[in-house]
Order: C-alpha cells, then structure tokens, then sequence
C-alpha cells in the first residue's frame, strides 16, 4: 500500500472514528440537514459559493454561512477556498461521497413512496452516449413520459470513460453507453450487440446495395466521427492499414454535421445501427450494414451503479431501454 492510500484510509478512519460519534448532534444533520447537503453538492458542481447560490436562490453570504456551520459541526474543513471558486479537501471528498449517497437514498425514498400513487412525479439522471443523442433516447423519452408525464429527465451525452466517471459520482442514475469500459462497481442491466453502418445520400452509387465491405466505402470521400468516439475507434484499426487509400473529407464529433455533409454528395459517414433515425419518412439518407468480416459489433450497455438502488422511475425507464434493445433486429433498420 502506497503512501498515499495510507493516508486515504487513516483520513476516512479520522472521519468516522473520531468526527461522527463525537456527538450525537450528528445524527440529528442527517435527518435535519439534507437541505444543506444540496447546498454542498451544488457548491462542488457549480465550483463555486455565488454560482451555487444563484442556482439555489439563495444569497452567497447565508450559503457560505452554512458551509463554516457545518465545517464548525464535523470539527474539519470540507472545502479549500480559492480566489477562483472553493475546492474539496481530502476530508471533502470523503463527505461529499456520504452526501451524494444520502441524496441518492433520498430520491429513491420519494420515488418508492410516489410509486404507491401510480408513478405521479420522479426525475431521471442519464448519460449516454453521442450516437444515441439525436434519436434513439429521445424517442424512449417521449414514449415513457406518455405513460408517466410527472417523470422529468437530465441528459448528459458525454464519451463512456466521462460517463461511467459520471454514475461512480452520483451524477447519474442509469449511463446507456456504446463498448462501456469494465468498471467492479458498475452492473448491467441490458446489453445488444450493434454493428457499424455506412450512411449515405439516397442517389449514392453505393445506397442500393446490401451489406458492403469496408474496402467498397473507401472508394468514397470519408466523413469519420471524431477520435474517442466508439464508432471512430471501430473504424481505426481497419483504416489505419489502408490510410493511403483513404480520403477523408471531414472528422466531426457531431452526428448532425455528418448528416448534413452527406446529402446530394458521395460522401460516405459512419455510425452505430442503433444511431440512425428509426422513423425515416421522407428521409435522403439511407444506411447500409458493414460486414462483420470487416468491422465486428459492440455492445450497447445500459448500466448502474452496483452498490445503489436507483429509483422506480429509474427502474421503469431502464426496463423501457431494455425492452427495446431485446426488439431490436437489424433487418428494422435497414428497410430504407
């Protein structure tokens, strides 16, 4: 053990040895004061004691108030303040992770007792991945919110490394993420392998084929998906042989560019099948399978955290997602 987990853990030792059972006024913060453990998340967040404060509606002056109130009662600093915004201390962290667990708790304690009246209200934290962003969530969304009006949503589409950073901070609720990375504290709820396909203007030499080969798409300028994304590194090992043979047109992070530098051209953009729009009426763009041969499928992972129960809401909506990627068939996909 390195020094500084020897640190780490005689700090967390510190912490709930000696700070927690000092008093049982402690006891008391817990019930009394998960107003203020907001205020804390926020402040981490936000970075800061005024932009928490105007998010919170409240002035600066009582919100820092309650930060040196509540440093007084755990006998410790949880904050480093800086001239650019306030910081977590070691001992910080360690709170902020009891704070975020109690929130957590919280919200699943409401959503539990909501669902005894039919589901009336709960909220929803998701980070997914970009290639789902413009259809496939939004359309998940809309339909369960059909169901359950008073659910609302917070979207984060981030790459999987952020987002699986994001659910081990309580920051999410449920991650739907493309070739997530293994992570021990992570579960899966639902998995579908999704293969790679090209698409392309409707009038393209290539759109009235059946499955192509990576080597058919290279007669064709390229407009590839930006480095980090799960489609780009699909395509990388496979490219990076034939570099001489390539031309690239463009590289964007943004599937909408993609699409808009397809139509009335021969270009040629990539993307995850579950990426493209399922209801494509009057659509120029059509989507055509690349061969396992060239490009083998990744898997499409809706996920929690294992050591929390997430809410009913939660719940619901992951069985929504897993519901749909259990129906989904490539066949669908490909009917132009």
């Amino acid at each position: 053990m390195d020094i500084l987990a020897i640190y780490n853990l005689r700090l967390k030792c510190y912490f709930f040895a000696n700070v927690l059972p000092k008093t049982q006024r402690f006891e008391g913060l817990i019930m009394k004061h998960l107003r203020l453990f907001n205020y804390i998340d926020t402040i981490v967040r936000e970075g800061s004691v005024r932009r928490a404060a105007e998010k919170l509606h409240i002035t600066a002056s009582a919100l820092d108030r309650r930060v040196q109130d509540l440093e007084e009662e755990l006998g410790t600093g949880i904050f480093e303040r800086h001239p650019r915004g306030m910081r977590l201390s070691a001992a910080g962290e360690v709170f902020l992770s009891y704070v975020r667990r109690h929130l957590s708790d919280m919200q699943r304690l409401r959503s539990e007792i909501d669902s005894l009246n039919g589901l009336r209200r709960g909220h929803i934290s998701l980070a997914v991945s970009p290639a789902l962003a413009a259809d496939f969530i939004p359309r998940i969304i809309n339909t369960f919110r059909e169901q359950y009006p008073g659910v609302s949503f917070s979207v984060t589409v981030a790459k999987h490394s952020d987002a699986i950073r994001a659910l081990l901070a309580f920051e999410a609720d449920l991650v739907v993420i493309v070739a997530p990375p293994r992570h021990p504290d992570v579960i899966d709820l639902a998995i579908s392998e999704q293969p790679l396909v090209a698409a392309m203007d409707r009038t393209h030499p290539l759109a009235n084929q059946g499955t192509l080969r990576l080597s058919d798409c290279i007669q064709y300028p390229l407009v590839l998906p930006a480095p980090g994304l799960t489609s780009r590194e699909m395509l990388e090992s496979v490219l990076h042989s034939r570099r001489s043979e390539t031309q690239i047109a463009a590289e964007t992070n943004s599937y909408e560019v993609m699409r808009g530098m397809l139509y009335g051209t021969k270009n040629i953009g990539f993307v995850i099948s579950t990426g493209m729009p399922k209801n494509r009426v009057n659509e120029n763009i059509v989507y055509r399978p690349i061969s396992a041969v060239d490009i083998r499928p990744v898997p499409l992972v809706c996920a929690q955290l294992k050591s929390r129960g997430i809410s009913v809401s939660a719940a619901r909506f992951s069985n929504c997602i897993a519901e749909e990627l259990n129906n989904m068939s490539l066949g669908e996909h490909h009917t132009a």
